[in-house]
């Protein structure tokens, strides 16, 4: 039986695999501020849409609160409505931040995320106030979805990432929370591993 190519690149998911989330948090917060019932299906409401548009970068930050303060029929300060879209991020486990530093002198480093401009700035800040330094110092190149256009998993994430880093998805290991996006991955002919409670970063043989 033909093994499989080496693993040159290790192109991970951010939140469930790097980073811990919690999306209850932010739909209480929601719930407290007084969105409508039908707001707090994030994200399979009728309104993902929003959600989708602020992700692909269509829609900016200042859009993305008026557009959901017009739809909540809500009032409420940006700082409070960013307090409650960024309750989600919770940590970065240490040993995690530790791993991702060890496996950067081994594999190329990518990541790629389903993400927002404001999610990304709490997710940056966290990872300097633990390591003390920042995130590209582990990682080669990161694909925000918000800054690239495209959202997993749709293909053409995958092929924005294959195209711009020049690398094999044979040669690529791909880590994600969510088994539709690995799917995706496989049938563009990454090697993929599914991460959830069983099988977590730190538990997928990578020795420290």
């Amino acid at each position: 039986m033909a093994q499989p190519p080496k693993i040159r690149n290790i192109l991970f998911d951010l939140g469930g695999v790097i980073l811990d989330i919690n999306v209850q948090a932010t739909l209480k917060r929601f719930y407290e501020l007084g969105f409508p019932a039908e707001l707090m299906q994030f994200p399979y409401s009728m309104t993902t849409d929003l959600y989708f548009k602020y992700e692909t970068g269509k829609l900016d930050t200042e859009e993305f609160r008026n557009q959901i303060r017009k739809t909540a029929d809500v009032e409420m300060t940006d700082n409070a409505f960013d307090e409650a879209w960024n309750a989600m991020l919770v940590r970065i486990p240490e040993e995690r931040a530790v791993l991702l530093k060890v496996l950067s002198k081994r594999y190329n480093l990518y990541m790629l995320s389903n993400t927002s401009g404001l999610h990304v700035k709490v997710f940056e800040k966290m990872y300097l106030d633990m390591t003390g330094e920042s995130v590209y110092r582990v990682f080669k190149k990161i694909y925000y979805s918000h800054e690239i256009g495209w959202h997993k998993p749709d293909h053409e994430a995958w092929k924005y990432v294959i195209n711009d880093a020049a690398i094999k998805p044979e040669e690529t290991l791909f880590l994600d929370d969510n088994i539709h996006n690995i799917k995706a991955a496989q049938q563009l002919g990454f090697q993929a591993i599914h991460i959830h409670e069983r099988t977590n970063l730190m538990n997928l043989g990578f020795d420290l």
